[in-house]
């Protein structure tokens, strides 16, 4: 339920809008009108120039003194003069923001007073200013506006845009500021700045992953790439992104050609093991690709981790288990080795039972039989050790599910067998949701 925080008396509500706003806002109002009139009449270079800095003025107005990273005592020092109507909470992708509505915007505040957004409410124009400033800037070069004159102010455009990038990026709606980040390298990148603002074309394709427009990305960091400015990580995300576009046939040949030239970049590495595991397909290959990464990180106990899943994948078992035993060998701490382990003795008890029910011999069916039961002994030490390790609450609780099922299984066996069952079927009833 939201939370309202009435910060001003009802009567300081109805102050006129001219003292509410901003007083820049009448200035720049003004200022705009007088270039439309200029350009009416006569369009050369300069009143071109004096329309673009009419429309940025424009933009300027309701946002001057709001400042990211600020403090809320900062803001409203900045923003003295201005009527704050009111203040309320609001979540945004589950984040809370005390939010403080002015007569034109809104700003937003974390919960420790510090400024990360905001909203113009009551833009002073129904046009786009920054739209019509680039188009009036254009004009002027047309008209033939010196560089040397309009660098400086296709710069401070395209640093609006990259303003609005943050703001939109730190409220995340990342679409918008994958919009304004590309606006920015597109503006700088006029033959009056000639800046290659490389930066701001790599975080328009990030935020365009995180706004989960994968034809997007694909072609910002394809812009990357023709750029020369693609590291290992933009790799991994273009091909992350004709993934999730279907290409998997795309993404591997991507994956490949980029572990080529970044042998050593997790992004890409990660990404390569889960597509090919995810597709089921050439094993092998994938296996040559981790032991190359693992010459290049011999101590890396995830790599022979990511290995042994390979190998279980193929019902490899007495390799897959060899592996995680060496992986728990490199890093003690890593619970996914014992886990697995004793994931993968369960498993091989599971494919000995369906042999076994299928098995008419008697003899031949006890023999399975014992088999079974010996592969879940076998998996009671390694899931005690990931029981014991274990830090992340559903895993310890996933072993505590085999163990106490493995010692239900064998209680009439031994008293300790008995005590571990209540042991973890205790736990269990504990901690139960």
């Amino acid at each position: 339920m939201k939370r309202f925080f009435i910060t001003l008396a009802v009567a300081l509500m109805v102050v006129p809008t001219v003292f509410a706003q901003s007083g820049d806002s009448g200035k720049a109002l003004k200022a705009l009108a007088k270039a439309k009139d200029a350009i009416a009449k006569k369009q050369d270079a300069a009143t071109w120039i004096k329309l673009g800095n009419a429309y940025a003025d424009c933009f300027d107005a309701p946002i001057n003194g709001l400042f990211l990273k600020n403090s809320m005592d900062q803001t409203n020092l900045l923003l003295k003069g201005q009527v704050r109507l009111g203040m309320e909470q609001k979540e945004i992708n589950g984040k809370t923001y005390n939010v403080v509505t002015y007569i034109d915007k809104e700003v937003y505040y974390t919960e420790n007073g510090v400024l990360m957004g905001y909203k113009v409410i009551k833009p002073l124009t129904e046009e786009n200013p920054l739209e019509k400033c680039l188009e009036a800037y254009d004009k002027a070069v047309e008209k033939g506006a010196a560089d040397k004159d309009m660098n400086p102010l296709y710069v401070a455009l395209a640093k609006r845009h990259w303003d609005a990038a943050m703001v939109a990026y730190n409220m995340n709606d990342y679409n918008e500021a994958s919009k304004e980040f590309e606006q920015s390298y597109l503006i700088n990148g006029r033959p009056a700045v000639d800046a290659l603002d490389t930066n701001a074309i790599i975080y328009a394709g990030i935020a365009s992953v995180l706004g989960k427009d994968s034809k997007r990305s694909i072609e910002l960091f394809e812009k990357c790439v023709d750029l020369n400015v693609a590291d290992g990580d933009i790799i991994a995300m273009l091909a992350d992104s004709y993934k999730a576009q279907g290409d998997t046939t795309k993404c591997k040949d991507i994956l490949n050609k980029g572990f080529e030239r970044f042998p050593t970049n997790q992004g890409i590495l990660v990404s390569l093991i889960n597509t090919y595991l995810e597709t089921n397909d050439d094993p092998e290959k994938i296996i040559v690709v981790l032991k190359k990464a693992q010459e290049n990180e011999p101590t890396n106990a995830s790599l022979v981790y990511a290995e042994g899943n390979l190998y279980k994948n193929m019902k490899q078992y007495d390799k897959c288990i060899e592996l995680y035993r060496k992986a728990a060998e490199l890093n003690p701490t890593y619970v996914f080795a014992p886990y697995n382990e004793g994931d993968t003795y369960y498993q091989m008890a599971l494919d000995l039972q369906d042999k076994a029910s299928a098995e008419p011999d008697d003899n031949k069916f006890m023999e399975l039989n014992n088999q079974m039961n010996d592969c879940l002994k076998k998996a009671i030490e390694p899931f005690e050790r990931a029981f014991s390790i274990a830090e992340d609450p559903e895993i310890k609780r996933g072993c505590a599910e085999y163990l106490k099922q493995i010692y239900f299984r064998f209680r009439d066996e031994k008293p300790e067998y008995q005590a571990n069952y209540d042991k973890y079927h205790k736990f269990l009833e504990e901690t139960a949701n």
